[in-house]
């Protein structure tokens, strides 16, 4: 009984696992969380934006943050309801502040995470509808010509996200 090791019993398998999900998930959520919150800070900063638009990335529309021209990002961004984003944002921030005080909770409180992740996953899947949204108003203005140039770019945008040159 003198084994320091014999003292101590081996954790459970499952709880260890429970933890490492739970883990992985509020990860996850905190990263969906503060993509959304920079693009909503950044929607109408007047900041100037190079040939990437983090402010459409986190609204879901990664590679059109890279196809899209300056004035066609700018009118999608200006399509995006503010206050609704806002509203999203602030909703994940209550999810992230009620999964804090699930996480401190003794004995944990499991339902209450779950329900606070479910908020804030839903909080942010409302934000990338309304991207998606406004995205697709704008490419209902564009002619046959204006949507094949753009086709063009995506394969491009796509290309470089995947690490390749794009041909260039």
């Amino acid at each position: 009984m003198s084994d320091p090791a014999g003292e101590h019993k081996a954790p459970r398998r499952g709880a260890r696992g429970l933890k490492i999900a739970l883990g992985l998930s509020l990860g996850l959520n905190l990263l969906i969380v503060g993509l959304v919150v920079g693009a909503v800070t950044s929607i109408g900063s007047g900041r100037p934006m190079g040939d990437d638009d983090p402010r459409l990335r986190s609204l879901g529309l990664g590679p059109f943050a890279i196809a899209l021209p300056r004035d066609e990002r700018q009118a999608v961004t200006d399509r995006i309801d503010r206050a609704a984003l806002r509203a999203d944002r602030r909703e994940m921030g209550q999810a992230m502040a009620d999964l804090r005080a699930a996480l401190l909770s003794e004995p944990f409180d499991r339902a209450a995470a779950e329900a606070a992740l479910n908020r804030s996953r839903d909080a942010a899947s409302a934000a990338q509808g309304q991207g998606h949204r406004a995205l697709l108003d704008h490419l209902e203005t564009l002619d046959a010509a204006e949507r094949a140039a753009l086709v063009e770019r995506l394969g491009r945008a796509l290309r470089r996200m995947g690490g390749r040159d794009g041909g260039r």
